[in-house]
């Protein structure tokens, strides 16, 4: 290694792991798919008052739309075939895997930020301080209104995921240890927008802290989840 490497961020990549990731996301799509039907079959099926059928028929229209884009967004992604390697950022030690015709290992070079992506209005990489905690960055970046942070993830340099808690603190910024986490050069912090509840939409997103966690297992990286959101 040089003395510029960043074995903590190395960037472990299968073909057999890639075929896999995207195999799940393709299933991942139908179960989207059916969602959607059911649900256009249930609020059709429901909708009874002469009065408001217009407009409910109109909404309906709408809702379609909208999750025929974001259809369209999850199509385009293509998984990476990322292998997190959990390494210990004070002790990085590869670990003893057997490997494959076309692995490929990446060793980046150790970088100086921490990005912080989503609802946010500052989306970009600010500088890695020692110590400094996930809350902190997230106030830097000026979380917006709808910013759901209960549902925030962080993305370690590693490819591994820390996901916030439901449970609230005091300060209403999510599980107090997930604010308080210590990050490393090279996370990421993404800060998922909150859904209206009020719209028959809500079915689709509800899980929406599951399953963007699952995308990111596939290896969706932070800007393709950017671009999906």
């Amino acid at each position: 290694m040089t003395p510029s490497a960043y074995l903590y961020g190395a960037i472990f990549t299968r073909e057999s792991t890639r075929q896999q990731q995207q195999a799940n996301l393709e299933l991942v799509k139908r179960r989207l798919e059916t969602d959607i039907s059911n649900q256009s079959a249930t609020l059709a099926q429901n909708t009874r008052d002469a009065l408001t059928g217009a407009a409910d028929a109109a909404a309906i229209q709408l809702q379609q739309q909208e999750k025929a884009r974001a259809l369209d967004r999850i199509s385009e992604l293509k998984a990476s075939g990322r292998i997190a390697l959990e390494l210990d950022p004070r002790r990085p030690e590869l670990p003893d895997i057997l490997l494959e015709d076309g692995d490929v290992l990446t060793v980046p070079v150790r970088p100086d930020f921490v990005a912080v992506y989503g609802a946010v209005y500052a989306e970009t990489g600010f500088l890695y301080r020692p110590g400094r905690p996930v809350s902190e960055y997230i106030e830097q970046a000026g979380p917006t209104a709808s910013a759901l942070l209960d549902g925030a993830l962080i993305i370690r340099a590693d490819g591994s995921i820390f996901a916030n808690g439901a449970q609230r603190s005091w300060a209403g910024l999510g599980n107090g240890r997930f604010m308080a986490a210590a990050l490393q050069p090279g996370d990421a912090i993404f800060v998922p927008e909150e859904v209206d509840k009020r719209t028959g939409y809500t079915r689709f997103i509800e899980g929406a802290q599951d399953w963007t966690q699952l995308l990111y297992q596939f290896g969706i990286g932070a800007a393709a989840w950017k671009s999906l959101n």
